[in-house]
């Protein structure tokens, strides 16, 4: 299985422009999945984008099936007044496979203002390995990936806008969380300068092993983070290292 972070600066409240970039991307890509950062289609921000949800979610959904991948994408889901920061898993049939809303909000940012957050932790399947959902500042959070060691999760998907200011905790943070729970994680980050807010993004999309190590990196350029692996000997890898950690007695 080839697993591709798309590391690509933000178009901000230019969902066709954003989703132009993210063809090209997909057309070179050769690869069974595609992961987005936060809030791709439309840059992330702490407010409510004006773009249509519905319509975000179906070009999603369009562009998974056309290029027979699952992508992770998300969206900004209507929840009554405020909408959620939703990371959207599409089958290769153009189908939704999972939709996990974002649970740890950046208050430091003002996100909660804008937007309402999830409650639960959520899991999808995909290639013969199980994956657990987070988006950015869940990434400070263990309690959320002790409950996808606990479900059994062999890897975690962790979508993020993370400045380049912090960019040596979204490092250590992305180890760490592999390494307590001897699982992989993906942190797929984008890239780029956002003169609104004077943010600078870090990019550095990476994989971490049951180890801790990094063993992608895409670095600070735009482009991305590719792995290529066995599903069949990461789940066993996955499982081996939990044994041997006694940490096998906690999963479902």
């Amino acid at each position: 299985m080839r697993i591709c972070c798309a590391q690509i600066s933000q178009v901000y409240e230019d969902v066709d422009s954003a989703f132009m970039r993210a063809e090209e991307y997909l057309a070179s890509a050769n690869a069974d999945m595609v992961i987005f950062c936060e809030q791709y289609a439309t840059g992330w921000r702490s407010a409510a984008s004006s773009a249509d949800a519905e319509a975000v979610k179906n070009r999603w959904l369009s562009l998974a099936k056309q290029y027979r991948v699952c992508l992770v994408g998300s969206y900004q889901k209507p929840a009554g007044d405020k909408p959620q920061n939703v990371m959207l898993v599409c089958s290769p049939e153009g189908e939704v496979i999972a939709e996990y809303a974002k649970v740890h909000l950046f208050t430091p940012g003002g996100e909660d203002a804008a937007f309402s957050a999830g409650s639960a932790p959520v899991c999808f399947e995909f290639g013969g390995m199980k994956f657990g959902c987070a988006v950015c500042f869940d990434l400070r959070f263990p309690e959320l990936f002790r409950e996808y060691l606990k479900e059994g999760a062999h890897c975690v998907i962790v979508q993020a806008a993370w400045p380049a200011a912090r960019a040596a905790d979204w490092e250590l943070l992305l180890r760490a969380r592999a390494l307590e729970n001897r699982g992989y994680v993906i942190g797929c980050g984008c890239i780029g300068y956002d003169d609104s807010t004077g943010t600078d993004y870090c990019g550095r999309s990476m994989v971490c092993n049951f180890e801790g190590r990094v063993i992608e990196d895409a670095g600070v350029f735009e482009g991305g983070a590719e792995w290529e692996l066995d599903a069949e000997d990461a789940v066993s890898g996955v499982s081996d290292m939990r044994k041997k950690w006694g940490l096998e007695a906690l999963t479902m």
